[in-house]
Order: C-alpha cells, then structure tokens, then sequence
C-alpha cells in the first residue's frame, strides 16, 4: 500500500491487514504461517526468539540491532514466499536510519490519526497504518492541520505495540473497538493540508521554521525527495472490495 510514495504501508501493519483479509487474528497468521517459513531460512534462531521480537517482547529491546534487522529481513523474505509479492522490502525505506540509530527513530506504541480513519472508512477505502506514524519525529498528521496522532486509545486508554497477537488496522489491540475520532458527518466541512503542500515543504529550499521542520522530520526516509515526488495530491487508499 503507498509503495513509492511518502505514504508507504508499515511492515508491521501489512501483516495486520493480511490476516486481516483472511479473518484470522494476526497472532493466528504470524504462528502457523510467517515463523515456519522463518525458522526454515534461520534454523539457528527459536521460535520462541522470533515471537519475541516480532511482538516486541522483552527479547526485543536487549538484543542488538544487527539481530533485530536479520529478524526483520528473514521476516520479510517469509512474507514474499508467502504472498508471492516482490515488493515487501519498500514497506521498510528505513534501512540506513535503523543501522546507524538502532530503531530509535521508531515509536513503541502504534500511533494513528482518527481523521484519516475516519475519512478512509466514510470513502470506502482501505483501512491501512502508514508507516509514517510510527516515525517519533512526527507528531502531527502531515494531511490534517493540527492533528496530532494519537497513541492512547479513547476507550480504554491504554496504549499497545505496533504489531500484537490481535493487531487490526484502525482499532485497538486491546479492547477491539474502532479508532477513528467519531465525528463521520463532520469531515465533509474540514480544512485540510493536501499532500501537495506538504511536498512543496519537503522540495523547496528551507527559508521558514515548518520547512525545515517538516525536511528533517522525514529526512529518516530513504530517497525522500522521490518519495515526495511521487505522492500524488490526491492520495487515497484504494477501494475496499471486502
């Protein structure tokens, strides 16, 4: 989802939304189908080890990042035999940010904006985790002015990892309600910031305090300025035929 653009589809989240589509739990897909495929290419590393990390359990924070990114690249080598797409690797455009800052750059609780759920669920479209919110940097949503993205769901306020055994894009791991902010016959009447905008930002030469704001909040992307490119203004999910 958003391959190539500024609005690429987390790693994390496009397992969510596979088992999703199949009406599975991502607990149930990642058992019995990602970590045999991922024990057959590391035999050395446990089963026990890849549920640790992929869940991000205590195993997690105290290994090294060589490890954690031997993880992630077996992981996604088992999701391209599994799903026979060949483009899973642009769902991860962090590669030299996560090998100099140790994963760092990246939140441990997922964060989302309820207007972009909203406004996709209203549209018909996919409901999908950008991988741009995961970025700790960024604290707003760069399509609606204002809005922060949020890490607590408003139900029953606690916070949850960006991949867990119940993960399912645009509600809560925890409490499985929906996550967008509720107010559907409002978002007709909002202002918004297009991704024009915010691509002018990124290609234009820093002379204000937001542009240099917003250049260094993505610059953790590989290739930002194709990226921003290659955004259309008009960025929509597709149409969910589900």
């Amino acid at each position: 989802m958003g391959v190539g653009t500024l609005y690429v589809e987390s790693l994390s989240g496009y397992i969510a939304r596979l088992a999703d589509c199949h009406t599975i739990t991502t607990g149930e897909l990642v058992l019995s189908k990602v970590i045999p495929l991922m024990r057959h290419k590391r035999s050395s590393v446990s089963s026990i080890n890849i549920i640790n990390h992929l869940f991000r359990d205590q195993d997690f924070f105290t290994s090294t990042n060589e490890k954690r990114i031997d993880i992630a690249t077996t992981l996604i080598q088992a999701l391209k035999e599994l799903t026979w797409r060949q483009d899973l690797s642009c769902l991860w455009p962090l590669k030299w940010a996560s090998i100099f800052f140790e994963f760092s750059i990246l939140r441990l609780h997922q964060a989302w904006c309820p207007v972009c759920y909203d406004h996709w669920f209203v549209n018909n479209r996919v409901i999908y985790n950008p991988l741009l919110w995961l970025v700790n940097t960024i604290e707003e949503c760069p399509e609606h002015d204002h809005q922060p993205l949020i890490e607590e769901c408003p139900h029953c306020h606690e916070k949850f990892p960006p991949l867990s055994r119940y993960s399912r894009p645009g509600y809560c791991s925890i409490c499985h309600l929906w996550l967008g902010s509720q107010k559907l016959n409002q978002l007709a009447n909002e202002q918004t910031h297009s991704v024009d905008f915010w691509r002018q930002l990124l290609i234009t030469p820093m002379h204000s305090h937001q542009s240099n704001k917003l250049v260094w909040q993505c610059m953790w992307f590989d290739d930002v300025d194709d990226l921003a490119a290659n955004t259309p203004s008009d960025f929509l999910p597709p149409i969910n035929e589900n």
